[in-house]
């Protein structure tokens, strides 16, 4: 017959109450039920094995489950789901994302989301060796995957969450003068596509990305088809020119659909030229985007209709534009 039983057991620290219980008779073995402080808990945990014993059932079970701890996703396993299920990122965001859980996880990876607090959230924000504009950055990743992982309230979206300060930073386009020096020593094969990012106002990864088949010579435009809004997929025109210039690098024979305009021209490359050509003319350091900066200068300049720079830049808002651009003074 199955039993319950309560023993006691001396140790330096005191007395302790030891539940042991069999499954039937003698021939079965004494197994343990819990060792206690008090012999009010003893008499709890033995009148709960006694109750599983008269129901039939393994008492170990009701015990197994009352000491194991509940399974739980952690934040770990929220944001690698999260990155998975983001089949709409385009290759340069998903490498941002990991770049931000990089500094993410080691904080939060093995938390329970739903314990994180905005004070969790302010310490590691305060950990960030990060310049203010990226710190925002990877705090939109983390707000998202919190997002992702339905906890609600977010606590990276407290309002006592405080940002560094981001100081606005004036833009200051290169001269005429900057950028035809830059052109001029900078090696040959790299001068055609940084006049063009001058004359059309074009990123450097759109550029990169340029195949032959977005190549329109007749109506002297490119287009470019990757972007993260319908605004950033459109037709940049240029000068006839400079449209006669980009033919010329390749017969209309040797053009496939999927031939680079420009092979071998990232942003990696256009920065690194472009920084040791200021170096050895004597100049200040120029970026790449400086020289969009300054295509929107000078036709803000020129009266250029915001909508149609807006257009010609892949800017969703005009706004955006006339924010950034409209202050800015130019030397012709």
């Amino acid at each position: 017959m199955s039993s319950s039983t309560i023993t006691t057991r001396h140790a330096s620290s005191g007395p302790r109450y030891v539940v042991r219980f069999r499954l039937g008779g003698r021939a079965y073995p004494l197994t343990h039920g819990g060792s206690f402080r008090t012999m009010k808990e003893a008499r709890a945990r033995r009148d709960l094995i006694a109750g599983e014993l008269a129901a039939g059932r393994n008492p170990a079970d009701v015990l197994r489950a009352a000491v194991e701890q509940p399974r739980f996703r952690t934040f770990g396993d929220f944001a690698a789901a999260y990155s998975t299920s983001r089949v709409d990122f385009a290759d340069a965001t998903t490498k941002n994302l990991g770049s931000h859980l990089k500094a993410i996880l080691p904080t939060f990876k093995d938390r329970d989301p739903t314990t994180i607090t905005a004070a969790d959230v302010q310490t590691w924000i305060a950990g960030l060796t990060l310049k203010p504009s990226s710190v925002r950055r990877y705090v939109a990743t983390l707000r998202a995957v919190l997002d992702f992982a339905d906890v609600d309230p977010n606590p990276a979206r407290d309002q006592r969450v405080k940002l560094p300060r981001e100081e606005q930073t004036v833009v200051d386009p290169p001269t005429a003068a900057e950028v035809d020096t830059i052109i001029a020593t900078v090696p040959q094969r790299w001068r055609l596509p940084l006049r063009v990012l001058e004359q059309t106002g074009c990123r450097v990864g759109e550029l990169h990305s340029l195949a032959w088949m977005d190549v329109d010579e007749s109506g002297a435009r490119l287009r470019i088809r990757q972007g993260k809004t319908a605004a950033a997929r459109r037709w940049v025109q240029m000068p006839e020119w400079l449209m006669a210039e980009i033919a010329a690098t390749v017969p209309r024979e040797d053009r496939t659909d999927t031939r680079s305009v420009f092979p071998g021209f990232t942003p990696d490359v256009a920065k690194n030229v472009m920084a040791r050509a200021c170096k050895a003319a004597g100049i200040a350091h120029r970026h790449p985007h400086d020289l969009r900066h300054r295509y929107a200068s000078v036709k803000i300049a020129e009266g250029v209709p915001v909508t149609q720079l807006a257009a010609q830049l892949g800017h969703s808002r005009k706004s955006l534009t006339l924010d950034v651009y409209s202050h800015v003074l130019i030397d012709e």
